[in-house]
């Protein structure tokens, strides 16, 4: 293993309304925006207003890097996601889409960096102003695998070796209070990363206990992992790891999220 880092998500600046409704909010405008705060180590490289973290001496194919992505439109139309409805495209706002430009190189190699996203919830029945909550914290462990056996995270063809994203905490049930009433933001990949149990060599790689949730990316390739956020009036209930891919994959695998996106 080369390095270890953390990307930490900070989601911030949550808008609600001051004022009281006796019913649930069923639908909220969002609006999420990313920006790289923070990186190590030395000679790392931040660039495009912020948005592109560079790395390491290309090898033939370039520098890799991470790319943040904000959504269009910039703003989203979500449903409140009640108990019994189906998770379908109509309660997943688009977020930010982060890709992982994942090239051979040599020298420096990105060991931690915090990626802020700031989101606002605008209530729009019934309607309200808003004000600001305090952050969320997504917390992902990353590792850039040297790519020679033996594999910590093998990727199909066993060679050259995958890199590691590993869930730590954050991404399911934040919940805030709004009017009385709980709700739970939950942010998770809608297309190219599985967020699945990982093979216990990887998660020993990050660094943490076995049967950790991440997904990890192919050496060589370009992995656009864009994330989806649903708000909920109860914690999603995920009776296995592995099924975590099923809360935004199955939707990207039926077209829904491109349809979603064709009728905005």
């Amino acid at each position: 293993m080369k390095h270890l880092g953390k990307i930490l998500i900070a989601a911030g600046a949550l808008a609600l309304s001051a004022m009281s409704h006796a019913v649930p909010v069923t639908n909220w405008a969002v609006t999420t925006t990313g920006v790289w705060s923070s990186f190590a180590p030395g000679g790392v490289t931040l660039s495009n207003a912020g948005h592109t973290l560079s790395w390491g001496t290309s090898t033939g194919s370039g520098q890799s890097s991470l790319v943040i992505t904000n959504p269009v439109p910039a703003v989203q139309n979500v449903l409140t996601l009640f108990t019994g409805d189906p998770l379908d495209a109509a309660h997943i706002a688009n977020s930010v889409t982060l890709t992982h430009n994942n090239n051979p190189i040599t020298g420096t190699s990105l060991t931690d960096a915090t990626l802020r996203v700031s989101v606002s919830l605008q209530p729009t029945n019934p309607a309200a102003g808003g004000f600001p909550l305090p952050n969320i914290d997504y917390l992902i462990k990353f590792v850039e695998t040297p790519n020679q056996a033996p594999c910590a995270a093998p990727s199909p063809a066993n060679n050259p070796c995958n890199d590691i994203f590993v869930q730590v905490a954050g991404l399911l049930n934040e919940s805030f209070l709004y009017d009385g009433q709980t709700y739970f933001v939950n942010a998770f990949p809608t297309n190219g990363g599985v967020l699945s149990v990982l093979p216990t060599s990887a998660c020993t790689a990050a660094g943490v206990g076995a049967g950790c949730i991440g997904f990890t990316t192919q050496e060589g390739q370009s992995t656009q992992l864009p994330f989806g956020l649903t708000i909920s009036t109860e914690r999603l209930q995920v009776p296995e790891p592995g099924s975590l891919a099923l809360i935004g994959l199955a939707l990207a695998g039926a077209g829904l999220i491109s349809r979603r996106r064709r009728n905005t």
